[in-house]
């Protein structure tokens, strides 16, 4: 296990070096204040794959949060910046050390598609939170129509890191142990060698077709009371 972590640590922390991971957060200027609003103040926050806490900064201030990651270099920044604690946990293999019920709010924010088992994480999530607590968090949409062109050329455009993709339907059946799930589709149309759509116009289209317009997906879901 020490060997095999160590291993995941080297190539991640690698891998957010090369393509400049620190200091930034994917579309964080549209999750980072909805995932805040949703949390409010006053809660406790487990941060799964936290990396240099770029978006737990939009939800730490107020809130007592635990971040947790494979990447040692980035729990570093991410305590010297936001002053949470700091967890190194491989998700893959790793259950999370903590008790059933411990927080109000567990966050997996582009997380799930690195993992072998993203269901094992959600259920894990489900397991820690208290009663009414929410599993909050986003999934980058692997069927919009960039990812689609690129198929149709030979191509990918996902991530190296990246062990699953997801749409709308999968998502949700992610999350059928929980209730009043809500998802809402993020992103814009344009941008790289096409023209930026203003937002205006650009939004209700990607709300209206998500699955080929929408670049994520965030989601929200609630533990049920009764622990079913």
């Amino acid at each position: 296990m020490s060997e095999r972590k160590e291993r995941l640590k080297d190539e991640y922390t690698e891998h957010h070096v090369q393509h400049g991971r620190y200091g930034f957060s994917y579309r964080g200027n549209e999750r980072g204040p909805v995932f805040a609003a949703w949390i409010g103040t006053g809660k406790r926050v487990l941060d799964l794959g936290c990396r240099d806490g770029s978006l737990a900064n939009y939800y730490a201030s107020g809130n007592t949060v635990t971040g947790v990651d494979i990447d040692q270099h980035a729990l570093s920044l991410a305590s010297e910046r936001l002053s949470i604690t700091t967890v190194w946990l491989d998700l893959n293999h790793e259950q999370l050390p903590f008790d059933d019920g411990s927080f109000d709010v567990v966050v997996a924010g582009e997380l799930l598609e690195h993992l072998v088992e993203p269901g094992f994480v959600a259920d894990e999530a489900y397991r820690v939170l208290a009663p009414g607590g929410i599993f909050i968090g986003s999934v980058p949409n692997s069927f919009h129509w960039r990812s689609r062109l690129a198929f149709l050329r030979g191509h990918s455009i996902e991530d190296a890191t990246h062990l699953h993709c997801f749409s709308r339907p999968q998502i949700l059946q992610l999350l059928q142990r929980y209730k009043d799930v809500e998802l809402v589709p993020v992103g814009g149309i344009g941008g790289g060698m096409l023209p930026i759509v203003p937002a205006w116009f650009s939004q209700p289209l990607v709300r209206n077709l998500p699955t080929l317009l929408a670049n994520d997906f965030i989601f929200r879901a609630t533990k049920r009371y009764d622990q079913s």
